[in-house]
Formats: structure tokens, C-alpha cells, sequence
């Protein structure tokens, strides 16, 4: 009879550890993420103040923090709640920037982890760019806004593929590639064959999965870091 084959270990390094998970400082960079959340809600209200007809199609998410009113680039922008567009838009960056940083014990396992993190970190200075510098009024916040998606779609692919061969956030893992990849192809056909007319959409797709995986992968992280705190308590 021939031997069993051993079963491959995980390396201790691959798997977050209980001590990082519980640390104070993995969760204000877990809660930072999903209070990226408020980011879509206050979208709806300041796209519900508008005076002029808005489309998700064709105005972008920047005509939504526009300080003026009138055209821009072809659209009729006017938004009289665009300070609040704005200040969310900072306090979104600010967040991503915060858990890029604070999550690095849980999630940067290996370098592609730790480059994928920075890259996220990154796309929230950049977001937070764009909260002070309105389109019509900051040449500063179309290379801002390119920053801030084209990094975070970056950091979601690499990141993503990292946390895919780490046991217990594998599917967190899979999640980041697929959304970075939707996002990804949406940016590529968006300056390429997509028509003006549907700009909107475009953005959209490109930028709301980076925003929609950090809240989820906020609540992972806290979920996780609740079941560690229950297994201590009980052992």
C-alpha cells in the first residue's frame, strides 16, 4: 500500500491572524470602508435637487458636483446641493485612503497585496481631489478623477488576486478581479467605441465597482473580526 499524499499547508503568512484581525486599528480602517456607503446615497439626494433633467446615461458623476449652472462640455449642469457632492466625495477618498492603510495587517498578504492596498490608497487622494476641485471650476479634476479610477481598478485586480489564494477571503478575493475586470473593460470601451451620449453609464460602471468592493470588503473584515472575538470568548 502505497503512502497517503500530504496535504499541502498554508503558510502562516498567507492567512490573517487572529491578533490582526482583533487589532483596534483593523477596525476603524474596516468601518472607514463601509462608510463608503454613503457615497451612493448622497448621490441620490443631490441628483434629486437638480432643476434640470438628469441622466445616468449621459451626465456624468461630476456634473452631479458642479459649482455653476449652464452648459459644460454639452450637457445642462446645474446642481444647487453640489457642495454635498462634493464633501461626500472627499470624505469618500479620505475613507478608501484611511483603509488602504489601517487593513494592511489583514489584507496586504505578500507584495501583490501590498501594491494592490497602495493602489486603492492612491485612488482615495484622488478622489478626494476630485471633491475639491469641481469640473467646472478646477482643471485639477479630470486627471484627479482618472487617478482615482484607473488606480482603483488597478488596486482591485491586484488585490483581488491576492486575497483569491488566501484562505478565508478567497471569495472577497474573486469578487475584487471580476469587479476589476467589469470596471476595466467598461474604462477601455469607454475611450474607445463608446458613444458621448452614454458617458454616464460608462463612468458608472468603471467607478462604482472599486466603491461597492470596499464596502463589502469592510464588512468581511468586521464579520471575520466578530467570529474571531466570539471563537476567543468561548475557548
Amino acid at each position: 500500500m502505497s503512502a497517503p499524499t500530504p496535504v499541502p499547508s498554508v503558510p502562516a503568512a498567507a492567512r490573517p491572524s487572529r491578533g490582526a484581525l482583533t487589532g483596534g486599528g483593523v477596525l476603524a480602517g474596516a468601518a472607514a470602508w463601509v462608510a463608503v456607503a454613503h457615497y451612493f446615497v448622497v448621490l441620490l439626494v443631490v441628483r434629486a435637487a437638480w432643476t434640470t433633467p438628469y441622466s445616468v446615461l449621459s451626465n456624468t458623476i461630476s456634473d452631479l458636483g458642479a459649482a455653476g449652472c449652464g452648459e459644460h462640455r454639452g450637457r445642462d449642469v446645474c446642481s444647487p446641493w453640489h457642495v454635498a457632492a462634493n464633501v461626500s466625495w472627499v470624505a469618500t477618498g479620505a475613507c478608501l485612503l484611511l483603509g488602504a492603510l489601517l487593513l494592511r495587517p489583514v489584507l496586504a498578504r505578500g507584495a501583490a497585496g501590498r501594491v494592490g492596498l497602495a493602489l486603492i490608497g492612491v485612488a482615495g487622494v484622488g478622489e478626494l481631489v476630485v471633491g475639491l476641485s469641481p469640473e467646472d471650476v478646477s482643471a485639477a479634476h479630470v486627471p484627479a478623477a482618472a487617478v482615482a479610477i484607473v488606480g482603483g481598478l488597478a488596486g482591485l485586480l491586484t488585490l483581488g488576486a491576492s486575497l483569491a489564494r488566501t484562505p478565508g477571503l478567497r471569495g472577497l478575493g474573486v469578487l475584487g478581479v471580476g469587479f476589476g475586470a467589469l470596471g476595466a473593460t467598461a474604462l477601455v470601451l469607454g475611450v474607445t467605441v463608446v458613444p458621448e451620449r452614454l458617458v454616464g453609464l460608462v463612468e458608472r460602471l468603471a467607478a462604482y465597482p472599486i466603491l461597492v468592493w470596499a464596502v463589502a470588503a469592510g464588512v468581511t473584515v468586521l464579520v471575520r473580526r466578530r467570529a474571531h472575538a466570539s471563537a476567543a470568548s468561548s475557548s
